[in-house]
This record gives C-alpha cells, structure tokens and sequence, in this order.
C-alpha cells in the first residue's frame, strides 16, 4: 500500500469511526483502525463486537492494498501533525509496518496484517428505505436522552424505530418519560413491510456523530440486523433482541388545557432558576395564570429563585411540579419558537410539543 492523504481527510475519517473502537483483549486486532486503499479512496473501519463504522475519504493511490493500525496511537499521531500532505506506504521489508511522513516528521508504526480483521456477514435485507440524514438525525437527537440507563432493561436501553403505513416514528422511553418523533418518509419510499426494531444507543451515538447532513440514509434491515449507507459511510449493527413495550399507551387521548410560550426565554429561566436546587430529585415548579408564569425551586442549602415568564394559557390557573432535569433535557433540541406544554391536571401525564411531529410525555412531581 502507498497513498497520499491530507491530513485534514485522514483526521476526519479517523474521528467518524473512532469511538466504534474499544480495549479488546480477547481479540487485538478489533484495536486497530483497518485501513484499505484503492482506486482514488482511503476507506477507514472500526469495529466492536456489536458494530462496524466504515467510511471513505479521498486520497492518491499509488498502490492498492490493506493494512491494520493500532486504532487510539494513530489517532493521536495524526491528531499531532501538522496541516499538509501525509505519505504513507507499507515498508518494503515487513507488510505489517507502515512508513508515514508529513513534512519534517517521521513514523515507523507497527501494525496487524489485515488477514485477520473481522469481515462484515453478508446481509439478505428484508426491507429498507431512505431519507435525508438531517430528518433521521435530528429524529435521534430528540428522543435518544430519554432511554432507560438500567442495563436490566435491555429493550429501552436502545431508540425504537418503527415504520408503519408510510411513517417512521423513532421513540425512546426510560418507564418515568417518553420522546418520540414521527416522520413521512419521502414521497416513492415504500420499505415494502411495516415492523419495529430496536438500535443499541452506541449505534445511535454513532449514526449522531458520523453520518454527514447534506447527504441522504439508506436504511436496510433485517430481523437481526441494520445497515446504514451514505455516500461515504456505512455503518452495520447488531440490532437489539426484545420487543418494546406499548408506549403508546401513556399518551392520554386528549388535554383540557394548554399553556404556550417562548421556548428559548424558557429555557434560559428554567436554567436560572434550577441553580438553586441540591439534587436531580429536587423539583422545579411552575405557578400558572392567565398571561404569566412564575417559575420557582428552592433547597435547604443553597436558598430559593424565582423568574416570571409571559405565557398565554387556555385553560385554568394551576401549580405543577417537575423533575429539572426531565424538562431541561428536550429544550437542549428544539428548535420551535413556541413551546406548547398540555395538560388536565397537575397529577397526571403532560405533553410537551413545538417542533412538527415531536412529542414529550412527563409525569409530574409531587407539588412541594
């Protein structure tokens, strides 16, 4: 192998795939980075036990070939040099040892003969469909906060993806809140079935982080598997065994009432107003009339804040308390400039709405 690449090329493709790569003692080769050159592209791939990330970048071949580099040293090496060209080529008297210069700097690295990296199981996809990367990643990025954490629960450790009658709805849910967001696929998409499957969270991370926004998504899937191309990435994962349970069945059919205002201003005052608390346990409490809301929180340690909000409430004054954290989280995503929060009462589910197809169920806390 002989290539030459821009550092800045090299540097990105290393970072798309990087976290996909983890200390695995049993197998030494899944540490290193498989790099494999040919025609006018480097492809670059990381694999775990459950995941592999592979993605192109563009680089002058001299000569085609394969090799294995250990995956975190030659990410910092690269990460060190200096902006410019980066030669590369297999040493002449040893086919596991790459000779790499960059302007004045020299590198001798040692590597694994690429024989023994793990090949990707060929996939008979049942069904698959597009759509642009943007919609499936803010969908991801909306909904993925709420999954459970408690590894005991293996089904909502993962984001749901469903398709059903021409739209996608991607949820997560940790049993105390649920995300979910809801999507036409493009007009001519038929995934030719409808069905559910659960992605693992670290695919999620990674289709989040890797996949390039300007491009489109082919999903592909199987019983057991999911495959996710662009142009210049593909990642392929295990996908979840379980099935989810029936989410749908804590949205209330209807609310009686509902208060809107300006989600930025409120986020900001929820943000203020939340410093004063000791703990995640500790609530936040929104004090609602006609065209105002007061929001407030206290602990014993650090005192008490309150800030007014200008609302417009259809409906009847109440006091509602909520987890902080539980209603900070979906700010950090929208994008509306109005916030919609319903509700019946100040004991039962709340929804909390503003970007199309987006929705947030939350118990409330115990008024303090």
């Amino acid at each position: 192998m002989k290539i030459t690449v821009t550092t800045e090329n090299l540097l990105s493709g290393l970072r798309r795939v990087m976290n996909v790569i983890t200390s695995n003692l049993a197998n030494p080769i899944m540490n290193n980075f498989l790099l494999e050159a040919d025609q006018d592209k480097l492809m670059i791939t990381g694999v775990d036990m459950a995941m592999r990330n592979s993605t192109d970048v563009q680089a002058m071949v001299f000569t085609p070939g394969k090799i294995t580099l250990p995956g975190r040293k030659f990410y910092q090496i690269i990460s060190a040099l200096p902006a410019g060209d980066i030669n590369m080529e297999t040493s002449p008297d040893d086919p596991e040892t790459v000779l790499l210069s960059c302007q004045k700097s020299f590198y001798k690295i040692n590597g694994l003969s690429a024989s023994g990296y793990p090949e990707t199981e060929e996939l008979v996809e049942d069904w698959s469909f597009s759509l642009p990367v943007k919609e499936l990643v803010s969908a991801l990025s909306k909904v993925s906060y709420a999954r459970s954490e408690d590894e005991s629960r293996v089904a909502l450790n993962g984001v749901l993806l469903s398709v059903r009658a021409g739209m996608m709805t991607v949820a997560a849910t940790d049993g105390r809140r649920l995300a979910l967001v809801e999507k036409v696929l493009p007009e001519g998409e038929d995934p030719g079935r409808e069905g559910d499957v659960i992605v693992p969270y670290k695919t999620v991370q990674e289709l989040m982080k890797s996949l390039a926004l300007d491009q489109t998504v082919k999903i592909n899937l199987t019983a057991s598997t999911a495959v996710f191309e662009t142009e210049d990435t593909s990642i392929v994962t295990k996908l979840t065994d379980g099935v989810y349970p029936n989410y749908r069945s804590v949205i209330p059919d209807n609310f009686s009432q509902k208060v809107a205002m300006p989600r930025v201003e409120f986020a900001d005052v929820l943000n203020r107003v939340s410093l004063v608390l000791s703990n995640s346990s500790s609530a936040i409490n929104f004090d609602i009339s006609t065209s105002e809301m007061v929001v407030w929180a206290k602990s014993r340690e650090y005192g008490e804040a309150r800030e007014p909000i200008d609302v417009s409430l259809d409906g009847q004054p109440l006091s509602i308390s909520f987890n902080p954290e539980y209603f900070l989280e979906p700010l950090k995503y929208l994008e509306c400039d109005q916030l919609i929060m319903k509700f019946n009462d100040n004991s039962t589910p709340v929804a909390l709405c503003g970007d199309e197809g987006f929705l947030y169920i939350l118990m409330p806390m115990r008024n303090v």
